[in-house]
């Protein structure tokens, strides 16, 4: 009996041996936590994965509002560039550790630019047999691009900074209006007579028609424009304000003597430049003769009725500037009558290069006030103007009729400007005027 229970026993452990019955469950549940493991792993690359193009957007938006810091000439990575960085990168979800920015930023594509680079750390849920989590990160890189060069920078932050009278048309076919104002009638036209021709207009506040203000997107007929105008947008930067101070207008200036000049008929000639006149008054009808260099004037600048100021021997090289110059903590001003007429060129060298009219501004003797902060430009049909006017702190208006000549530069950097007449501007030709530096009317774009 004991043989037939140990040949029996062998039986079943030899078909026990070779029956596959139950085999694919064995199989499997060897196999299930590691077909677990890594579906939970596809799964969370997915929610990874989902997060970092949430974090991209968050990174482009960081790069560019910290491009506009630049823009804005706050260049401080700790002070200015990482909080606005990080400002935006949390408007757009982001909840990880502080941006880290670089600037200014190089490397194959980008010459200089502001880089920003975001890091977030996920834990492992599904995955956590593999590993515990991973740090994802993202990075933007912006450029700051040059949009065009403003032919008029107004730099009052408040009221209308230009003004468009009635039947008035302003030309800027080659360049744009910036206007630092933040009101609703920033640029406006004051009715339906009046034009602006522009490559386009930008302005922190909004533009209007008749005080109304423009929709951007459709504006009206009277708004001729090569882009849609910028509203809302960055102040543009005076770029003269750190140069053309009073001790550097004052370069060259004598401390004694005065212009020398003579008269025929009613003809007044100066026979010499790079000098000081006591104030300058053109009579009615009268005209003065200028020769190319400097002029300081220590009181007011006016010219009456069919006036004409003039300097007949300036070409593109050599030329004019004109400065009215603190003198006794006094300022002077400009009033010219109706039909009168400028003739002028700026000088394409020298201290001076491209600046054809400047009103002491910047670094001023202590208790220095300005006679008026009010200037009149009123100029006959074909008077020409080649250069920069400066005149930051006054509000200027333009009568008549005046445009670029020669090498094609007019530029006014003023506070405030009305325009009542036909007038034509450029800035095509201030590099060969000798105006290289000038004002810039930025945007930001992404370089990476």
């Amino acid at each position: 009996m004991s043989r037939d229970f140990t040949r029996s026993l062998l039986s079943a452990i030899a078909r026990f041996s070779h029956d596959e019955h139950g085999i694919s469950a064995i199989v499997v549940a060897v196999a299930l936590p590691g077909l677990i493991g890594f579906g939970a792993l596809g799964a969370e690359t997915g929610l990874w994965y989902s997060i970092k193009l949430h974090n991209q957007s968050a990174a482009d938006a960081a790069a560019i509002s910290a491009a506009y810091q630049v823009i804005a000439g706050k260049t401080n990575v700790t002070n200015d560039l990482t909080p606005a960085a990080s400002a935006a990168a949390a408007q757009n979800g982001y909840s990880g550790t502080s941006p880290v920015v670089i600037y200014p930023y190089s490397d194959s594509t980008v010459r200089s630019g502001i880089a920003v680079t975001l890091q977030q750390t996920q834990p492992a849920l599904l995955a956590s047999m593999f590993l515990s989590g991973v740090t994802i990160a993202t990075k933007a890189v912006a450029v700051i691009e040059v949009l065009d060069h403003p032919c008029i920078l107004a730099l009052s932050t408040s009221g209308t900074d230009v003004e468009v009278g009635a039947a008035s048309a302003l030309d800027l076919s080659n360049c744009s209006v910036a206007a630092n104002s933040t009101s609703r009638s920033s640029i406006n036209i004051q009715d339906s007579t009046g034009s602006i021709t522009a490559a386009t207009l930008v302005t922190p506040g909004e533009i209007s028609l008749q005080g109304n203000a423009i929709d951007p997107a459709a504006p009206p007929s009277e708004f001729i424009l090569s882009s849609q105008p910028m509203i809302g947008a960055r102040s543009t930067a005076d770029p003269y304000a750190g140069t053309l101070t009073h001790t550097f207008l004052a370069t060259g200036m004598p401390t004694t003597g005065s212009c020398k000049s003579s008269t025929t008929r009613n003809v007044k000639t100066y026979s010499k430049a790079n000098c000081v006149i006591a104030g300058l008054s053109i009579k009615t009808g009268q005209t003065v003769v200028l020769i190319p260099g400097t002029y300081w004037i220590t009181g007011n600048l006016t010219i009456g009725s069919s006036g004409i100021l003039k300097c007949p021997t300036c070409d593109n090289v050599k030329g004019v500037t004109i400065i009215l110059i603190a003198h006794k903590n006094k300022i002077g001003y400009v009033s010219m009558a109706s039909n009168a007429t400028l003739n002028l060129n700026a000088p394409s060298s020298g201290p001076f290069a491209g600046l054809v009219f400047a009103q002491d501004s910047s670094g001023l003797p202590n208790g220095t006030t300005y006679t008026s902060t009010y200037s009149t430009l009123s100029m006959a049909l074909g008077a020409t103007l080649n250069g920069l006017v400066y005149f930051p702190n006054s509000s200027i208006t333009v009568e008549g009729s005046t445009s670029a000549t020669g090498s094609k530069c007019l530029l006014l950097v003023v506070d405030t400007v009305t325009f009542n007449g036909t007038f034509n501007l450029e800035t095509s030709g201030c590099a060969s005027a000798g105006l290289t530096n000038l004002p810039t009317i930025n945007t930001v774009a992404l370089a990476e």
